[in-house]
């Protein structure tokens, strides 16, 4: 067996090792971890239902404190025989203002506890005779459907939660009757504002436990009604009206005399664990929290044990692969070095292409420079000359014809001859296209001043022409010639496609580069989404102008945002 053959056997038998380790090590940690997980889920539902159960007592205690506390303040007033008197010949003479003002004084003391929001004297047909404070409104209908059950009872009667039709605020009230020789002679109505004392018993905090919410609520028929504030809707007290058709909701289950702890979704579908107290009046107190909270602390812990576990596999299982990797490393490192031999060979490869591409595109540079020139120079000797000979024998012509010669043969004459001249204007802006005098005789700059106005002239297009160097000096002919055809096209370009009304060209330097940009207020486009079409070989040519200057040329635009060309070349020294 040869060495290679050793090394791959050597290899499967470490690797097999590793995995029935690593998987067996896997199935031990798992099952301990899933051990845990259902003991620490088990606590932890027992310490929710401890602390709610708790808070829910606490709460329970604390409203029926306050009931009992109320209903003996509204017994206090009961009681008071000499208020019952002179309430009574009050009643009975509405105009005894004397009376009158002992009562009024009388129930303001009264109205001194904080939760008393006013307090209303009736008649026995329940008509309000006077308020304290004055501008209290009729006495609500459900004080006024009370009236009867306290004639007939003669007892102080507790009026559950409504709503006031004025300020359509939650109230409760206690209906006391007056009673003077054992007949009742009008009733005092207590209103109380559940905000002062109620709801402040609800959401008390009671250190140290979790955050809870806790909520009244009673069933009103087909529907169950919430009497107090909740967190997310301060306005749900008798505002909120659950079906008692949404059956799995948490109130709903509460309110069908479901007691105890409950886990449930509530009216809004979030998940809540909560424990529900039966109270006085028929109200259910119901106090809970929410489940995700303590699903979130469950599958905290097991995180935690499952990162443990894993740690300890994760280096176990690293060990184990260190040891198999060494095995492995002679080997990669042959392939390795022979892979580098391989890149370092491509590397110089594409090198020498690269260079082969420069070079070529500064010959054809070179080769279309040459050739621009040929064709001027053709067309100046040759054509030209011939050109202007023809006009010289038409003017001979003109001038040897008869004077009774036809008008008409001397208006075709005329013709032919600004038709030359014409043709002769043509050709020499087509030469100055070519090669403009002015490149070879002054530089860049006035070149491209004087092309930006011939330009204009053509395209109705308004050139700016801006030297920014703070050493206008000229530069090499090769770097003059190729910038001016790279401006060139660049202007050919927006003519074309830009829909623009302004180019600016600037030629500014830095210590390392010269920069010239070339920016338009077209419509521009999205460069990414540029294909080979015919619309776009402009810039293709003018990029391979600037590799032939050994410079980079990079093309700003977006849609309706105009174009922007910045052309980057080395300071010649």
């Amino acid at each position: 067996m040869n060495t290679t053959s050793q090394y791959a056997e050597q290899q499967r038998r470490t690797l097999i090792l590793v995995v029935v380790f690593f998987l067996f090590l896997t199935t031990a940690i798992g099952a301990v971890g899933y051990k845990s997980y259902r003991g620490y889920e088990a606590q932890s539902r027992a310490d929710t239902e401890h602390w709610l159960s708790m808070v829910a007592n606490a709460k329970a205690d604390a409203v029926n404190e306050w009931h009992k506390n109320l209903l003996d303040y509204a017994d206090t007033i009961y009681g008071n025989e000499a208020f019952a008197k002179g309430a009574s010949a009050y009643l009975q003479n509405p105009n005894d203002t004397k009376a009158r003002a002992r009562v009024r004084d009388e129930l303001e003391a009264y109205q001194r506890r904080d939760e008393i929001d006013g307090i209303q004297l009736l008649n026995l047909q329940g008509q309000m005779l006077f308020s304290v404070p004055a501008e209290s409104s009729a006495p609500a209908p459900a004080v006024v459907e009370k009236i009867s059950e306290a004639l007939k009872s003669k007892q102080t009667v507790f009026v559950d939660f409504y709503r006031a039709s004025d300020s359509k605020r939650a109230y409760l009230a206690v209906v006391i009757p007056v009673v003077n020789a054992n007949l009742v002679v009008g009733f005092i109505v207590l209103r109380v504002d559940p905000q002062v004392r109620l709801y402040p018993a609800l959401t008390k905090e009671i250190a140290p436990t979790p955050a809870t919410q806790t909520f009244l609520e009673r069933r009103e028929g087909d529907r169950v009604a919430i009497l107090s504030p909740l967190p997310f809707s301060p306005e749900a007290a008798l505002g909120l009206q659950i079906p008692l058709e949404q059956t799995g909701t948490l109130e709903v289950k509460a309110a069908l005399a479901q007691t105890g702890t409950i886990e449930s979704t509530d009216h809004q579908g979030i998940a809540m664990i909560a424990v529900v107290r039966a109270i006085p009046e028929g109200w259910i107190l119901i106090t809970q929290t929410s489940a995700t909270d303590m699903y979130d602390s469950i599958r905290v812990y097991f995180g935690r044990t499952v990162i443990v576990a894993g740690t300890v596999v994760f280096y176990t299982g690293l060990g184990l692969a260190l040891i198999w990797r060494q095995q492995l490393l002679k080997r990669y490192q042959a392939e390795s070095m022979a892979a580098q031999q391989r890149t370092l060979e491509l590397e110089a490869k594409v090198r020498e292409r690269t260079a082969e591409l420069s070079a070529l595109s500064r010959q054809m540079a070179e080769m279309h420079e040459k050739q621009i020139r040929s064709l001027a120079q053709e067309l100046h000797d040759g054509v030209g000359q011939n050109l202007t000979a023809i006009n010289l024998n038409l003017s001979l012509l003109r001038e040897l014809l008869p004077e009774n010669s036809p008008d008409g043969m001397k208006l075709r004459l005329a013709d032919t001859s600004q038709l030359v001249e014409e043709t002769v204007a043509r050709m020499r802006n087509v030469m100055a296209d070519f090669l403009p005098p002015m490149l070879e005789h002054y530089g860049l700059i006035p070149a491209l001043a004087w092309y930006g106005e011939q330009f204009a002239q053509r395209t109705n297009l308004r050139v700016n022409v801006h030297d920014r160097r703070a050493n206008a000096d000229r530069l090499s002919a090769q770097a003059e010639v190729g910038l001016f055809r790279i401006v060139q096209e660049a202007l050919s370009n927006v003519a074309k496609y830009a829909n623009a009304t302004k180019v600016d060209i600037e030629i500014s330097e830095d210590k390392e580069c010269l920069r010239m940009t070339i920016s338009d207020n077209g419509v521009g486009f999205d460069p990414q989404g540029l294909s080979t079409e015919m619309s776009h070989w402009g810039l293709a040519i003018m990029r391979e102008r600037a590799r032939a200057l050994d410079a980079t040329l990079e093309v700003q635009s977006a849609p309706k945002a105009g174009t922007k060309i910045i052309l980057r070349m080395a300071k010649q020294t």
